[in-house]
């Protein structure tokens, strides 16, 4: 338990750390496009990479990746849902920043402290239907909401496949469905690169996070975290009581459930001209709920 708090207590820093230097000035609200790029297309897929690696997968676990695709798809139209009236760059923000989970930079050192290594595989294919749709049709759906065009099914797959990460996980789930693995000196580097990853995703989350905002962006951030913990718990009453899973995978989706918002989301937010500091805010306030909700269901639920 203590090192779990210690994890989560680090990340927390590292966001402080981030907002501090902004503070002070060592890095500008400015330069977080630029971070985000490097975290969405340098560092991130690497440690995608590392991690696909290290376990093999199998047909018959797929139905996580189903499960994972359709939490989200519920998130997203509930993001849209209440932003009807906000017009179109309105719903964009809803499909966005309702949607998602930090599960490779923040589930995981839970569940292995809790659980083992094991509950890792698990929660790696929930997250590749996670971030297909997050990272794929969520960020398509909400560019063509942002922009205000009307796409067509070929340019809907065009976005779908100009996401980074979408294509990372993509090649990843192939390669790992064929068993087929990256040379040793590949995974050396990508090894490497990952180590940077953790502490530029949260670093990244600072220097967006504004903690003296307008009310507006207040009530915004509050409405969107009201929405995504309503999903939560009546998924997590689905996933416990109703679908017919065995008892560790129940915790393991159910822990998922409250992990924070990725952080590509921010980014993706950004990408969008949308509202970055609200985006950030989320964010940083669904890892506050995470480092508490995570471990108290470990324990609750057994």
């Amino acid at each position: 338990m203590l090192d779990v708090a210690g994890k989560a207590a680090i990340l927390v820093l590292i966001i402080a750390l981030g907002y501090g230097a902004k503070r002070v000035r060592w890095v500008a609200a400015s330069d977080f496009p630029m971070l985000s790029t490097i975290l969405l297309r340098v560092t991130l897929p690497c440690a995608l990479a590392t991690s696909f690696s290290a376990f093999d997968i199998t047909p018959d676990l797929l139905y996580l990746v189903a499960l994972g695709a359709a939490v989200v798809v519920v998130q997203q139209a509930v993001g849209l849902l209440i932003n009807r009236g906000g017009g179109r760059r309105g719903r964009a923000f809803g499909v966005l920043n309702v949607t998602s989970f930090n599960i490779g930079l923040f589930a995981m050192p839970y569940l292995g402290t809790f659980l083992g290594p094991h509950a890792l595989v698990y929660a790696a294919l929930f997250d590749i239907g996670n971030s297909f749709m997050v990272a794929g049709v969520g960020y398509a759906w909400a560019l063509t909401l942002a922009t205000g065009a009307t796409a067509s099914i070929g340019q809907l797959a065009k976005k779908v496949f100009s996401s980074f990460v979408f294509d990372t996980y993509l090649v990843l789930l192939v390669l790992g469905l064929l068993h087929l693995k990256f040379p040793a000196p590949v995974l050396a580097f990508t090894s490497v690169v990952a180590n940077a990853n953790t502490f530029l995703a949260m670093f990244t989350i600072g220097v967006g996070l504004e903690i003296v905002l307008s009310r507006r962006t207040y009530a915004v951030a509050a409405r969107h975290l009201v929405a995504r913990y309503v999903v939560s718990l009546a998924w997590l009453a689905l996933v416990w009581f109703v679908l017919p899973l065995g008892h560790e995978i129940k915790v393991i989706v159910c822990m998922l459930l409250f992990a924070p918002l990725a952080v590509m989301v921010s980014a993706f937010t950004s990408e969008a001209d949308l509202d970055v500091e609200a985006s950030t805010f989320i964010t940083s306030a669904s890892v506050l709920v995470g480092i508490v909700a995570m471990p108290l269901l470990a324990i609750a639920l057994g």
